[in-house]
């Protein structure tokens, strides 16, 4: 069977000064400099900051009697899973629910917890704050090897952050990223292939792989 998609050559690369990135953030938009995805499309780069330390979130209870809401940084244990629901309310907050680690979709490792104005570990974590809680929750991709996720963009949120199929046009401000090798934080990728390693809650290591669906311009 011939693949209707192809591989697209995605580096992180040091990147030079730029406008904000607006997120759903809860913190200060100060960074260190910014590692980019760097997507060819045709003849031209589109150079994308990814920066998931940023990409954070505040968290509301508007979960469902099946759910087990994750309202402040004590509802779940370093290690245990968690989804992030697809839509935020009106303020911005989102819906996190404790789930067992291999519930189908997106999940997330609980990695740490720091200070609320602190820093995750994790170049590529995201956050969760929580109101009236000092503190805020690390959290690590939980992904399938083989399986595509939709992974915000600048201008993006967390909320677009998902498990997708591999041909599916990505949202405005994201792009759909295919797990080639999952493994620990020594994992070695190709050079068309992203690295990205985490050391909390346990060493893991992804080979990432941008792609293109079919419908794409």
């Amino acid at each position: 069977m011939t693949s209707n998609r192809k591989a697209l050559p995605m580096s992180f690369q040091d990147s030079s000064p730029r406008a904000p990135i607006t997120y759903i953030t809860d913190g200060a938009t100060d960074s260190p400099p910014r590692r980019c995805w760097q997507i060819a499309r045709g003849v031209g780069l589109l150079f994308a900051c990814v920066v998931f330390a940023l990409l954070a979130a505040c968290s509301v209870s508007i979960g469902t009697s099946a759910d087990t809401p994750v309202e402040k940084t004590s509802d779940i244990a370093v290690g245990e899973c968690l989804n992030i629901g697809e839509k935020a309310d009106d303020d911005g907050k989102v819906h996190a629910s404790k789930v067992a680690c291999d519930t189908d979709g997106l999940t997330f490792y609980a990695a740490s917890t720091v200070a609320a104005d602190g820093d995750c570990a994790g170049e590529n974590s995201a956050s969760l704050s929580f109101p009236d809680d000092p503190q805020k929750l690390c959290m690590t991709p939980n992904f399938v090897n083989g399986a595509c996720y939709q992974i915000p963009l600048p201008g993006g949120q967390l909320v677009d952050y998902r498990k997708s199929d591999c041909g599916a046009a990505p949202a405005a401000t994201t792009v759909i990223a295919e797990t080639v090798t999952r493994s620990d934080a020594s994992v070695t990728c190709t050079d068309d292939q992203t690295a990205w390693v985490f050391t909390q809650p346990e060493s893991i290591g992804y080979c990432l792989r941008a792609v293109e669906s079919a419908t794409a311009s």
